[in-house]
């Protein structure tokens, strides 16, 4: 047996497996059950149980960010605007809003947008859920202001709303119902 997983355990006829996972956090080991309900777990910790607890990381740890779109000229227009409210006992605040500037369309998380953290969290799109394909970037920062521009393709008119989503364990961090402004 490794030190880091126990035994498969028989519980009413089932074989349940539970990987235990140290990962850091702020200079303190904290252990996280990795397993059926053990991934919902791990998103549904506030931190995330990861070190900084932002943005999505490549396979070596790297930090894996789509760069950041021009500023947006004085001509843009403001189209939709939400409020974000924390999903999976995260607290996610602030706003969200549409922007469309010369032929690109923009996601803008405003100055006032705080996350508290977690693994693999990514700006996307849903429409009474999250759709797993319009995911957009890799959330970049847990605070402040922030620009995301839509991937050619992805129509901003199929939603109406915003989610910060950990990728990783398929996970709801937090989501803001746009209205039309």
């Amino acid at each position: 047996m490794t030190p880091n997983r126990r035994e498969p355990a028989d519980r009413d006829g089932q074989d349940i497996a539970i990987a235990l996972a140290p990962v850091a956090r702020r200079g303190v080991l904290r252990m996280i059950a990795l397993g059926s309900a053990g991934a919902l777990a791990a998103c549904a910790m506030p931190g995330g149980g990861e070190v900084g607890g932002a943005g999505g990381a490549s396979a070596d740890g790297a930090a894996a960010v789509a760069p950041t779109p021009a500023e947006p000229g004085p001509d843009a227009r403001v189209t939709a605007r939400g409020s974000f409210v924390g999903k999976s006992n995260h607290v996610t605040t602030g706003h969200a809003r549409v922007v469309f500037d010369q032929g690109r369309v923009l996601i803008e998380l405003e100055e006032d947008f705080t996350f508290d953290g977690a693994p693999d969290p990514k700006v996307g799109l849903g429409n009474d859920g999250f759709d797993a394909e319009s995911i957009i970037a890799p959330l970049r920062s847990n605070s402040g202001r922030q620009l995301y521009a839509l991937p050619a393709g992805l129509d901003i008119g199929r939603y109406r709303e915003v989610w910060i989503w950990c990728e990783r364990f398929s996970v709801p961090l937090g989501v803001a119902e746009l209205a039309l402004t």
